[in-house]
């Protein structure tokens, strides 16, 4: 028992020994790292560099916080089992009117991380897909993207989990169905050149990589903002008074660069002669020296027909006239061209006359 009690004893005594040294060790390098600082002036009252703000894009700008994945908000006792479908938090428009700006304009929040199309791509959606100013469609088509790409994000993290439990074999069913969800996308990384045997301390590197590129791309998502029918270098930035506070904004108004060079909807033409005249009458006002159809193509067409009859008319009026003068100068040239054969023929006829008389005389 006794020496039991003296192992025990020593084990104790080295372990405080131990717990000494380690805080000595501490202690030594506090001091040091702190005269070190001091020889070389620290610390002291500066504030370091100052920041250059003109070479910082989009400095001074509110981000837009989201949460990738978002929240679970469940308004259903269904969708408190199954989970609700996920919505992205996108960034809201604000549409208005004015004499001055004209009928189409909107504002959005300047964001410093807003996202936006490519001026070509989004002048190739609008001339292909002939998409004037609703954006539904597109919107609809990137919140059923973003949903998509956040259930995959789920069945990937889950793909990750399975392989963190020795006692699942993830290629038998029914687990590997959720495998060939997720296992293509390494398959094209691997063609790539991308093995998925990259580990840092023994943890894979590749799923990391993954979800962060899915994280950044669906928060790409979640910030995209359309803003036909305006390309997206036309915003300018801005400030509104939004509940009496001034908030920064960018404006997209006046006439779209996109109508000048190229034609307007025609579904869009049709609904401003029928339903409202007043936006036809406004671009008409402040834009005709532009040379652009604000009208309808149907309505152009009449224009152009009865114009085309017109020239038509004119042309066979001045045909008639032509043919009139035409008749008159004939009736006048045969008219002179008879008096000349009568003065020619009563001339000739006294000269006949004369001869045949001459000539009965010798006979008699």
């Amino acid at each position: 028992m006794f020496f039991k009690g003296g192992i025990l004893d020593m084990g104790m005594s080295l372990q405080l020994l131990g717990i000494n040294l380690r805080i000595k060790i501490i202690l030594a390098t506090s001091w040091l790292f702190e005269n070190i600082a001091k020889v070389l002036g620290y610390p002291k009252q500066s504030l370091g560099m100052p920041i250059r703000t003109d070479v910082i894009p989009g400095y001074g700008l509110p981000m837009h916080q989201t949460r990738i994945p978002p929240f679970a908000n469940p308004t259903t006792f269904f969708e408190a089992i199954f989970g609700n479908l996920p919505q992205p938090s996108t960034i809201e428009k604000f549409y208005y009117e004015s004499p001055q700006d004209g009928y189409y304009n909107f504002y959005i929040p300047h964001y410093r991380n807003v996202v936006f199309l490519p001026d070509w791509l989004s002048k190739w959606i609008q001339l292909h897909f002939d998409l004037g100013i609703d954006t539904v469609g597109l919107e609809t088509i990137r919140n059923t993207l973003f949903s998509m790409m956040v259930y995959f994000y789920f069945f990937a993290e889950l793909r990750i989990m399975l392989s963190y439990f020795i006692s699942i074999n993830p290629y038998t069913r029914p687990w590997v169905y959720l495998i060939s969800l997720t296992d293509w996308i390494y398959d094209i990384l691997f063609h790539l050149g991308i093995s998925r045997r990259v580990v840092l301390l023994g943890f894979p590197l590749l799923p990391l990589i993954i979800h962060g590129a899915l994280g950044s791309l669906l928060d790409s998502i979640n910030h995209l903002v359309f803003t036909m029918p305006f390309l997206p270098s036309e915003g300018e930035p801005g400030e509104f008074l939004i509940d009496g506070i001034p908030r920064k904004v960018l404006l997209f108004r006046y006439l779209p660069a996109l109508w000048t060079s190229d034609p307007i909807p025609d579904r869009l033409r049709e609904f401003w002669y029928t339903e409202r005249p007043e936006i036809y009458q406004f671009f008409k006002k402040n834009y005709a020296q532009l040379d652009i159809d604000f009208l309808p193509d149907r309505i152009l067409k009449q224009i152009y027909q009865l114009k085309h009859e017109q020239v038509g008319l004119k042309s066979l009026v001045d045909n008639i006239d032509q043919i009139k003068v035409i008749g008159t100068q004939l009736s006048s040239d045969s008219t002179i061209d008879f008096q000349q054969f009568g003065s020619y023929f009563i001339q000739k006829q006294g000269i006949l006359l004369t001869a045949f008389s001459e000539y009965f005389d010798k006979l008699i």
